[in-house]
């Protein structure tokens, strides 16, 4: 076997004073940033009860439904709405996707799924909406249990 050759990095590390004063003016201004998202707004419907706090929490279990057809997904919802309320969570994700890869290049399961939350979901769920952007955003429906 041969032997690759390696050449020495020319990279060198050198201290400076304006690098620190950098860094140090980088971290007191961490402060300003804000710990939480902003929620979303609201999509459904349903009127809202839930707090500004409950949508930005992680949520207590969750569902992806990418390459499902619609009679699946419809089913797997159905049974995941259920056994979570069930369960007595608070919140739960729904992830349909945003339907770029569907043949109607539209979100086809979103559509569905929504449409089945609107008609079946009163006795189970408070409200739904979209999901807030570090859950996956226009791709995921965030549901609140009642």
């Amino acid at each position: 076997m041969s032997r690759k050759s390696s050449t020495p990095s020319s990279l060198t590390f050198e201290e400076s004073d304006q690098n620190d004063a950098l860094m140090k003016q980088i971290f007191e201004n961490v402060k300003d940033v804000p710990d939480e998202e902003t929620p979303p707004e609201q999509t459904s419907n349903k009127k809202s009860r839930s707090s500004t706090r409950d949508s930005l929490k992680r949520p207590d279990d969750e569902i992806d439904l990418h390459g499902k057809t619609r009679d699946e997904a419809i089913k797997i919802v159905q049974k995941f709405v259920i056994d979570c309320y069930q369960k007595n969570f608070r919140s739960a994700l729904i992830i349909t996707g945003k339907g770029h890869h569907s043949a109607e290049k539209a979100p086809v399961l979103k559509r569905e799924v929504k449409l089945w939350l609107e008609r079946n979901g009163d006795s189970y769920i408070t409200d739904f909406q979209e999901a807030p952007p570090r859950f996956g955003g226009s791709g995921a429906i965030w549901l609140n249990f009642k």
